[in-house]
């Protein structure tokens, strides 16, 4: 075992399928050249150490012993605790030992770029890694799915726990039996540009999966028509990656989040900007009702113009790139 190990862990976008996967459909996601920071090292007195950066006051220390505080949900360090508890075999069993988790971040937190699942993959990363668990790139996803939608009851498909573990631009088929596909693509001109406003995720996915839980037909076409686009979607990435007709889809998804009444006016604003500003096409992107929007530029020099017209309107935008795993 190691005594020490740093790594990061990127974060990601959706290109196509925001929300959908809610009901088991495939997405399309990359990660993106934007990192959470982590740092493990072993102790020698047995205990866990939690601590991250982001939230000075938070640092806990507790026993292996201890499963009511090793499993304690209530700090902003709950996914590391849930993660645990995914995991509780590997602790009973010897394999898990005394240690120390760091995190800090440059990923916007609450913004739908999608922090609370590239902490949950960076911490089970992070455990497989130090204690040599053994676990596939599968394996880590579906715990960081289980630890965010099943123990902590957080409404969440799994797009963002599968497209961080797996890494580059991935279709993900997110049923019960979850696949992922990598597709080969390692460039699109991106910007994303982050509103700023309060971000009420929570609220837009109880109201859409009460939409759809009773039959609105509005709702039900809009997921429809979004899991075209996510097909049709592949394609263009697969066939020579068509900017134009990507930003033509986004603008179709676009079209559906303001049925589902998930978009802000303020995310309607930057994406408007963005496309006034020669950007083929923008879209929100996660759950909604604020959080970032993304835009697909014909070229660099458009990818600045248009990020300068989201800060114009009050964003904060930033030129993105891919990441793609070594």
């Amino acid at each position: 075992m190691p005594t020490t190990l740093k790594f990061k862990i990127p974060g990601r976008i959706c290109l196509f399928g925001d929300k959908i996967d809610l009901l088991g459909k495939p997405v399309i996601a990359a990660t993106i050249e934007k990192f959470m920071d982590f740092e493990f090292e072993s102790r020698e007195d047995g205990m866990i150490e939690f601590y991250s950066r982001d939230f000075p006051g938070e640092r806990e220390v507790f026993s292996l012993d201890d499963k009511n505080q090793m499993f304690n949900y209530s700090t902003h360090l709950k996914y590391w605790h849930a993660c645990l508890k995914s995991i509780e075999n590997r602790i009973d069993d010897g394999s898990i030992q005394g240690f120390s988790a760091v995190v800090e971040t440059d990923i916007p937190i609450g913004a739908g770029l999608s922090t609370s699942a590239a902490v949950s993959v960076g911490f089970l990363q992070g455990l497989n890694q130090f204690f040599k668990l053994g676990l596939s790139k599968s394996d880590i996803a579906e715990h960081a799915y289980d630890a965010e939608h099943n123990i902590l009851g957080i409404m969440c498909g799994r797009m963002d726990q599968y497209s961080i573990t797996f890494g580059g631009v991935t279709f993900i088929s997110t049923g019960k039996e979850p696949s992922v596909e990598e597709l080969e693509v390692d460039c699109i001109p991106l910007v994303v540009g982050n509103s700023c406003e309060p971000r009420e995720a929570k609220k837009v996915l109880n109201r859409v999966k009460s939409e759809l839980e009773k039959g609105n037909p509005e709702y039900h076409e809009a997921f429809r028509k979004i899991y075209e686009v996510v097909m049709k979607g592949k394609q263009y990435l697969q066939n020579g990656c068509n900017l134009q007709e990507i930003g033509e889809l986004m603008n179709l998804q676009q079209e559906q989040e303001n049925i589902l009444d998930a978009a802000t006016p303020k995310i309607n604003s930057m994406c408007k900007a963005a496309i006034e500003h020669g950007a083929f096409g923008a879209k929100q992107m996660g759950a909604g009702g604020g959080g970032c929007m993304l835009a697909c530029c014909p070229d660099p020099s458009t990818q600045k113009r248009v990020a300068d017209a989201l800060n114009a309107v009050g964003g904060q935008a930033e030129v993105i790139n891919i990441f793609m795993y070594p």
